[in-house]
């Protein structure tokens, strides 16, 4: 405390006084007056010499006159600035009188009730000081460093303090600012229940610590934590804290952190208004964490709306200046500062063509097993994580774009993919769209074919389209079969497929369009041989496609014919095989001559067939020649072109067994095998019955 003059009655000169307080560990505390000197501090430390208390009620004080040191001595109690016993003396040389003993006691009081109103005061600027700094900085670290500041102003008692918050991603208490403390102290990172702090933020309710009672608290210290805090206070100027408090900075039902202060000079005892200071200014710590969450969170909203106005900026003029997918592409990589690519399911390309991501990822089936999904997916291919984000048509998937995984995708990154993922899609449906015309245009010319009405004008159109009308050509019929598929993902099947019969017919003189679920192909060829190489291309094309997750394929071809008037007949050749397969359910591509005799019953009802397999067999299924095997050995004996050594042996039989069961069967259709037209009819009927 700042020392007072106290004037006595003579004019001429000033006494020397000193005044002590007793204070909560009942030591007195010198408080005022010169620096005692050795021999003072001897005999003012003698209890003897120090009135006797009994005195003080009747007189307010008791005092005495010490002749060692020519001092008057007095003894007295307060109210202000706490209930606390109070010694003082001066240096008077002689005994003081009632007059000037009262006057002293007085002077003394009002020293006291002095100091009581200029700690107030302080303890006010420093509140204040606190509620401005709320409104005047922004910076969170600064703020919480001066509201410690204003805390240790307003609680004179205390001498060094700092403040810790709870991180959720650590799960610790970590110093964010310190009053008074070795740099140490920001590697003091305490759990739960761990030390005072852990204990006070854990518990929720702040409280004051005596030196037992700290000792106690930071015994659970990690070895660590403990030379961190012993090292943040050896530096400073005591290191024997004599009191603590701790008070927790929350926000409603919010934890945030705590607020802890020491004392290490012998002062003055702690209150409970101690406390409640350091809880008000731990809530304008509160205050001030929220306001900068608050601020930050503007702040960052704010940044993230015009990085994100910029990025739908950068896009927009993209699509303006008609940008190719390429360009797309590298845009969204240069945006993002991730290795990028964009892969198209429809054509099994990437763009760029040519890039050490597309490369490791070229071999591989990316997108099996997720044609479906419209979701992101963060998966590892070849020892390479990538991100998919899927670029979307009307609820179907028609690409990807594939980041490298360097480091975890940001909010603004995600928007970047989307706003480009939206452009892709647009520019492939405008693609799609004049690909449709283009299709529209090929099924109008197929049509004109198929009518052959103006000879020359046909002539001259098929070469516009690619092909040569001087030389032979077949039609080719693929269609999309399986389950019932949604238009949109059924358009996309069709774009992939076409895209794979692109690659592997190359610069091949064909025309080729969808319409519907069928892909049409007109392809020139001089000779049957080459007709066979291109029927080759076609098959292997077929095998790429097989894929669990799309339509199974179905595929019909024509014979060859010279001149375009012939289209229409290989073209109804093509879709009489195309039929045939689908009579079966049989996957894969197949020749009209391949059908062999089959072609006979294109036209047949299924119903008939069925009619006549079961009029043919009805009598061998009965319950007494199904016991013998009739039909099966019926079967045999036919697959085994009447062999009887090879059917016995098929059979497991002896050959006077087959014999036998030979006569039942006879006997059962009252027929005679030997007859060739009998002959034929069991074996176009068991040929029958294995095709349908």
């Amino acid at each position: 405390m700042e020392q007072k003059e106290v004037i006595m009655c003579k004019p001429d000169w000033t006494y020397t006084y000193h005044i002590w307080i007793l204070d909560s560990t009942e030591d007195w505390v010198h408080i005022c007056g010169e620096p005692l000197t050795n021999r003072d501090k001897i005999i003012f430390s003698h209890e003897d010499n120090w009135p006797n208390l009994t005195c003080i009620e009747s007189n307010h004080y008791a005092t005495c006159y010490n002749p060692d040191n020519g001092s008057q001595l007095f003894l007295f109690k307060t109210e202000v600035p706490e209930s606390t016993s109070v010694r003082a003396c001066i240096c008077s040389g002689r005994t003081l009188s009632k007059l000037e003993c009262d006057h002293f006691v007085l002077q003394v009081r009002y020293l006291l009730l002095q100091q009581t109103l200029k700690r107030h005061w302080q303890e006010n600027d420093a509140w204040l000081e606190g509620l401005h700094s709320l409104t005047s900085i922004l910076e969170l670290d600064e703020l919480l460093h001066n509201i410690m500041h204003n805390a240790l102003i307003a609680i004179p008692a205390v001498d060094r303090g700092f403040l810790m918050l709870y991180d959720p991603e650590i799960q610790r208490l970590v110093p964010k600012a310190s009053i008074g403390m070795g740099p140490s102290i920001y590697d003091f990172k305490t759990e739960l229940g761990e030390g005072i702090g852990g204990e006070v933020y854990r518990d929720g309710v702040g409280h004051t610590y005596n030196m037992e009672q700290g000792f106690a608290a930071i015994s659970n210290i990690k070895p660590d934590n403990m030379k961190n805090l012993m090292a943040a206070m050896e530096n400073t100027e005591g290191n024997t804290v004599l009191f603590s408090m701790a008070v927790p900075v929350s926000m409603k039902k919010e934890k945030l952190g705590v607020m802890i202060v020491h004392q290490i000079n012998k002062n003055r005892k702690l209150t409970n208004d101690d406390l409640r200071w350091l809880q008000g200014f731990a809530d304008q710590a509160a205050i001030a964490i929220t306001n900068a969450r608050l601020f930050s969170n503007l702040r960052e909203t704010n940044e993230y709306l015009v990085k994100r106005n910029h990025i739908h900026e950068v896009f927009t003029k993209l699509s303006l200046k008609d940008s190719d997918l390429i360009m797309v592409a590298k845009t969204v990589e240069q945006m993002i500062n991730l290795p990028v690519s964009l892969f198209d399911m429809t054509k099994n390309e990437w763009y760029p063509h040519y890039t050490p991501l597309s490369r490791r990822l070229k071999d591989t089936d990316l997108i099996k097993g997720w044609e479906n999904r419209v979701n992101t997916l963060t998966v590892t291919i070849n020892e390479t994580s990538v991100h998919l984000y899927p670029i979307v048509n009307d609820g179907v998937p028609i690409g990807y774009f594939v980041v490298e995984l360097r480091r975890s995708l940001r909010p603004l990154d995600t928007v970047v993919l989307e706003q480009g993922s939206a452009l892709v899609a647009l520019k492939m449906v405008n693609t799609y769209s004049m690909t449709d015309m283009y299709y529209k245009q090929c099924y109008e010319f197929f049509n004109e074919l198929l009518q052959y009405r103006e000879p020359n004008l046909l002539a001259s159109k098929s070469r516009d389209f690619g092909l040569s009308p001087d030389k032979p050509l077949f039609v080719t019929v693929i269609q999309l079969s399986g389950k019932a598929q949604v238009v949109k993902k059924r358009e996309t099947h069709q774009r992939m497929l076409i895209s794979t019969l692109h690659k592997e017919l190359g610069s091949l003189e064909y025309l080729l369009f969808g319409f519907h679920d069928k892909v049409t192909i007109i392809m020139n060829a001089t000779t049957e041989s080459q007709q066979d190489s291109l029927i080759q291309k076609l098959n292997k094309a077929v095998k790429l496609w097989t894929n669990k997750d799309t339509p199974l394929l179905m595929g019909g071809i024509g014979r060859l014919y010279p001149g375009l008037e012939h289209v229409v007949r290989s073209s109804k050749e093509a879709n009489k095989s195309l039929a045939y397969l689908l009579s079966r359910g049989t996957p894969g591509i197949i020749s009209y001559e391949s059908i062999g005799i089959n072609r006979l019953f294109l036209n047949q009802q299924t119903e008939d067939i069925e009619q006549f397999i079961q009029e043919v067999f009805a009598p061998l299924q009965s319950p007494k020649a199904k016991a013998s095997d009739l039909e099966l050995t019926l079967r045999t004996y036919i697959a085994a072109n009447r062999s009887i050594s090879d059917t016995a042996e098929r059979l497991h039989i002896h050959q006077n067994t087959l014999y036998h069961r030979i006569r039942k069967i006879e006997e059962a259709l009252a027929v005679d095998l030997n007859d060739s037209n009998v002959w034929l009819k069991l074996l176009l009927a068991c040929h029958l019955s294995e095709t349908y």
